[in-house]
């Protein structure tokens, strides 16, 4: 086997080539582009397999890779601390390293999705940046009254139609005016960047079953359906709920030797995007109409006493595993599955 390692540029891709033994057989710089990345990649003798770091190149070079029927390995940069933490450091050593890593079997495949899977994500995330960049000038619009002296509590400082009334508030100067108008021009165009990006959203959803399904489930909208489904892609990439717990950052991650655990934490390792939607989720979810997770929550902290972040933590797994199994089965939503689970423990 041949292991091509490859450090990527936008201008540059270095390679180093590995033999099965260790031994770099071949190393090269070309410029960035479909024909001179696959020009080097065949003049490796078969078999092969290309291994990149995850970056902003991945998923084109992945894609590239396979329409020309090539194996693109993406790696986890946080587990290659060979190459991260080196002293010595260079793209042609880098490249090297990767190819090594990939040969001794130390490296960690990332999941990456492909066309239609992976626009659907570009958009979804889109969406979220957009609400990030909402929430930004949103900031700046109060802290400019609050620099002037004026309390500015609320939510009518943002609304076109008390805009007027704030505006004779602040001090008769232009720049002062000007600064607030742009603002609100800003808030304004992100307001409508995001109601096209989420009507856009609901369009595209309707190619993916799951999303429909997931909305059944209390405390799941259209956003938080829709990016559930676009970072985890497929239910099959996880051999367990315990695997989606992990990725998700609501797992515990346990240490030991021997047969003795020394510590047992929350995973420090996950998908941030991903846990930020579960844990608004399962907010939504506890504070709904009567539900299996808010009966799940109540009897938590009511019955048995325990602490409300714990009683949401151990929600948030079961509103995850819910999801997990109706998308990994093709299950519908039973409202009714935790009633129906005491009763059958009475009997």
């Amino acid at each position: 086997m041949n292991y091509i390692g490859v450090d990527c540029h936008i201008s540059t891709l270095d390679f180093a080539v590995v033999d099965g033994k260790g031994i770099i057989k071949k190393k090269a710089c070309v410029n960035t582009g479909v024909k001179e990345f696959m020009e080097f990649v065949r003049s490796i003798p078969k078999p092969r397999k290309i291994f990149i770091e995850e970056g902003e190149l991945a998923s084109w070079l992945l894609e590239t890779s396979l329409r020309f029927g090539e194996q693109l390995i993406i790696t986890d940069p946080r587990e290659n601390k060979w190459i991260s933490k080196a002293k010595q450091k260079n793209d042609s050593v880098d490249a090297t390293k990767i190819a090594q890593l990939a040969r001794g079997g130390y490296i960690k495949e990332i999941y990456h999705p492909l066309n239609d899977r992976r626009r659907f994500k570009e958009l979804v995330f889109a969406y979220h940046d957009t609400v990030k960049s909402q929430t930004r000038i949103k900031n700046k619009i109060k802290a400019c009254f609050r620099r002037e002296g004026i309390k500015c509590s609320g939510a009518t400082v943002y609304s076109e139609k008390y805009r007027t009334e704030w505006k004779k508030t602040l001090p008769n100067n232009k720049i002062v005016h000007l600064i607030i108008d742009e603002l609100w021009i800003q808030l304004d165009q992100l307001h409508s960047a995001k109601e096209k990006l989420k009507r856009n959203i609901r369009t595209h959803a309707r190619k993916y079953p799951e999303i429909k399904r997931f909305m059944i489930v209390p405390g799941i909208g259209l956003i938080h359906a829709a990016t559930i489904s676009a970072i985890l892609e497929t239910p099959h990439r996880f051999a367990n709920k315990k695997k989606v717990w992990m990725y998700a950052g609501i797992g515990l991650a346990e240490r030991g030797s021997g047969d003795k655990i020394y510590s047992r934490q929350l995973t420090r390792e996950f998908n941030r995007p991903l846990k930020n939607a579960i844990k608004k989720a399962t907010e939504a979810a506890i504070h709904s109409n009567n539900n299996s997770f808010m009966r799940q929550y109540l009897r938590l902290t009511l019955k048995q006493g325990v602490p409300s972040h714990k009683a949401k933590l151990t929600v948030a797994r079961s509103l995850l595993s819910t999801l997990y199994i109706i998308w990994k089965k093709g299950e519908e939503y039973d409202p009714d599955i935790d009633t129906k689970r005491d009763k059958g423990n009475k009997k």
